[in-house]
Parts: C-alpha cells; sequence; structure tokens
C-alpha cells in the first residue's frame, strides 16, 4: 500500500466523536471500545516530504497493533486519524490545527519543522490542544508549561554533536549556510555559539528563503568567504562549510558543485536533511554530497535496542519505500505514551488532568527509541546522535550511518 492511499484509508476511517459510555462504572467503562481522535500535521507531498510520509505510516501501524490488543482485550483504547498534509508551511499548518480544533481534536502528532510549530503554538495553547512534534528542534521554542511536546533533542544537543565532527576533522572555521525558519535558524544560532564557545571562528554565511529556487548568489557567497580567508593565510584544510536545510539541499548543490572552491571546501550538515531521498534520488547531487564528505547529525536509535525498532522500521519502509529515522520511530513512541496517558484519566474531558498523565507516562516510558523523558520544557532529554552521509552504493549513491554521538563521545566507523 502507497502512501497516498495510507492516508486515504486513515482519512476515510475517521470518527466524528468520543465513543465511550456516558455512565456506568468503571468497570463498565473500561470494557468498551473507546476511539479517541488524533490529528497528524505532516509534509506528505512538500519538503521533507520523506518524514511526512513515513510518520504516518508509523502511526498507522502503531494504531494497528492497539486496535488488535483492543479486539482481543474486548476493551481497551484506539485511534483514528485526522490527516493533514502542511507541505512543511506554516500557514498551512495552522489552517490544519484550526481546522482540526473544530472537529473537536485534543491530540495533534506533529508538524515535523519548528517553523510550523511556532505558527501553531499559540492556537495550541489557546485552546487546550496538545501538540507533539517528532521533528522539532528550535530552542527558542523551549518553553516550560505550555502545551508543545518534543519527541527529539532541541538544536543545543544537535549543535554539541556536530561541532565534536567539526572538531574532530580540525575544523576552526565555518562559513555557514542556512534556510531562514524556526529550525535552521536554531540549529545556525547553536552551532554558531557553541563552535565559537570551542574556539573556533563563524563566519557571516549567507542565510536564504525558504522560497530561494536559485541558489546561485547564496553558493557565491559562501565560495566568495572561502577565498578571502584562504587569501588571508588560513589553512583551506581547517574550513568547513555548514549547512542547515532540507530538501531543497539538491538545488544547493546543484549550484555548489560547478565551482572548485566550493568543491574543494568540507561540507557539514543537519537532521533536516539526514536520510532525505531527495538527495539520495539525485545522481549530481548525490554526487557532490558524496565528494565534499557532508556528514549529517539525526536523532539515533539506540543498537541496544536494534531488535525492537527494526522491525517497526521494517514495517514503515515496507509502506513508503524510504528507510525511517528516529523521527519517524518516536512518532510511533509517541501514540502509545498518548494510550498510556488516557489509560491512567479515561478520557479528555479534563484537560490539565491528561497533559499531567502524558508527562508522567513519557518520563518513565522506555519505547524503541528508548527513554522518552522529558527536560523542564517538555523536549526530550536524550542527547545521542548518529551521523549520516551520501555514498556510492551499487552504482548509485545511498545513505550510511558513518559514526556516533553518544554520551558525549564521537565514535566514527
Amino acid at each position: 500500500m502507497n502512501i497516498r492511499s495510507v492516508s486515504r484509508v486513515i482519512v476515510c476511517g475517521l470518527v466524528l466523536a468520543f465513543i465511550g459510555q456516558a455512565g456506568g462504572d468503571q468497570s463498565a467503562q473500561l470494557n468498551s471500545h473507546r476511539v479517541f481522535k488524533v490529528g497528524v500535521l505532516a509534509s506528505l507531498t512538500g519538503s521533507w516530504s520523506s518524514l511526512g510520509q513515513n510518520t504516518v505510516a508509523a502511526l498507522q501501524i502503531g494504531e494497528e497493533q492497539l486496535e488488535s490488543e483492543a479486539i482481543s482485550q474486548h476493551g481497551g483504547y484506539r485511534f483514528h486519524f485526522f490527516v493533514r498534509d502542511t507541505q512543511l508551511d506554516p500557514s498551512r499548518a495552522l489552517d490544519a490545527i484550526a481546522d482540526l480544533d473544530r472537529r473537536g481534536v485534543k491530540i495533534v502528532i506533529g508538524p515535523q519543522s519548528s517553523a510550523e510549530v511556532a505558527m501553531i503554538k499559540p492556537y495550541a495553547d489557546a485552546h487546550n490542544i496538545l501538540v507533539i512534534s517528532q521533528g522539532s528542534t528550535a530552542s527558542s521554542l523551549a518553553i516550560a508549561g505550555d502545551n508543545i511536546f518534543r519527541f527529539c533533542p532541541n538544536d543545543t544537543r544537535e549543535a554539541e554533536a556536530i561541532v565534536a565532527f567539526l572538531w574532530h576533522d580540525g575544523i576552526r572555521t565555518i562559513v555557514p549556510l542556512w534556510r531562514n525558519d524556526a529550525g535552521n535558524n536554531g540549529l545556525h544560532d547553536s552551532v554558531q555559539s557553541a563552535f565559537q564557545l570551542q574556539g573556533g571562528t563563524v563566519e557571516p554565511g549567507y542565510q536564504y528563503e525558504a522560497t530561494t529556487s536559485d541558489f546561485s548568489v547564496a553558493t557565491g557567497a559562501v565560495a566568495s568567504q572561502i577565498d578571502n580567508l584562504i587569501g588571508g593565510g588560513t589553512d583551506p584544510s581547517t574550513i568547513g562549510v555548514y549547512l542547515a536545510a532540507f530538501d531543497e539541499v539538491v538545488d544547493v548543490f546543484h549550484s555548489a558543485q560547478g565551482n572548485a572552491t566550493r568543491s574543494n571546501t568540507a561540507w557539514y550538515g543537519s537532521d533536516g536533511v539526514a536520510l532525505s531521498a531527495a538527495l539520495t534520488g539525485d545522481s549530481t547531487a548525490a554526487a557532490f554530497a558524496a565528494s565534499v564528505g557532508y556528514p549529517n547529525p539525526i536523532f539515533g536509535l539506540p543498537d541496544a535496542l536494534q531488535n525492537e525498532w527494526q522491525p517497526v522500521a521494517d514495517a514503515i519502509q515496507a509502506r513508503t519505500g524510504i528507510t525511517p529515522d528516529a523521527f519517524a520511530l518516536s512518532a510511533y513512541d509517541a501514540l502509545f505514551v498518548v494510550q498510556h496517558a488516557l489509560e491512567d484519566v479515561g478520557d479528555l474531558r479534563n484537560f490539565t488532568n491528561f497533559k499531567t498523565a502524558f508527562v508522567n507516562e513519557a518520563n518513565t516510558y522506555e519505547g524503541v527509541t528508548g527513554s522518552t523523558a522529558f527536560d523542564a520544557a517538555g523536549d526530550r532529554l536524550n542527547r545521542d546522535f548518529d551521523f549520516w552521509a551520501v555514498r556510492p552504493q551499487n552504482g548509485s549513491y545511498g545513505w550510511m550511518r558513518i559514526g556516533t554521538y553518544n554520551n558525549g563521545v564521537l565514535t566514527l566507523f
């Protein structure tokens, strides 16, 4: 079943109201089939659609497992999803959550980008909607007490990992190139701070708009700054380009590959591109990525739990054809934390009680991605990362895991 048919099945299976017993004793209520509405905000056809498609598949697989358990137990909790394709557009995300609110949805999984989360946050806080993002990392959104929870570490932790890699490679000066949105701005700021704290130098670089399609000015600015550094006596081997982007990386690399300065400089990436199907699907961009190194850190999957997450990952890939990452698998874990919280409180009539139960369950849950415990701002505590890079594979290009950053220790394979 492809992702479009998955979405049709989910949308056609919607229920319009919470189903449960209005009266009767507690045991009777616990034996009833309880169906809850969950909104899903994901980029299915826009940039970073690989994560959006895998998120929907992961949630569908989790719901199928919960439904099977509910049937076997003659009770339990089940979910039906309202899926909305945001195309990574903050305004679409805001329209979607307002529509979900009108339909009585109080639990939303996604959106995946920080720009979208920033846009919907005021609405979610004002209307008692619990938002669980699987991919937002902007530290500017690390706010205690709000209704935003993130099942991935924020950008300060990712910065720690990529700076360790940069320093290991002997990079002492970086020229940043980054997309102008909340998540990638946050990555730029956190990497700059961490790199400078380490003793490195950060050049002005270039910030491009999310609507950019011609990257000649952006990559030209990067090349000019690198040339100026080299002309001033900086060793070229100590200079790196740090790129914080999404699937537009394909166009960035198309623009970059024709220039010797850019092609001879090491490049480093971010979670928004790690495992991107768009990049490996374009031979020109993939060849450039492979030639300049281009390691991308992403929230890591624990090797010790591979027997648990691998079957889920395989099932997701069977549906979408895309290798899932920890972001997608954390959405799967999030659904089970929601289920446990609902078991604790019974329903959603008291939002405060449900929110408290959700936090308590997340802080003790061990899922396929490991501990889902939060910090004080509702972001995932885990700071372990995997590094992925594009490499030649069987006459084409594919993603290869080339290292880890666990408990503050960088290990390269």
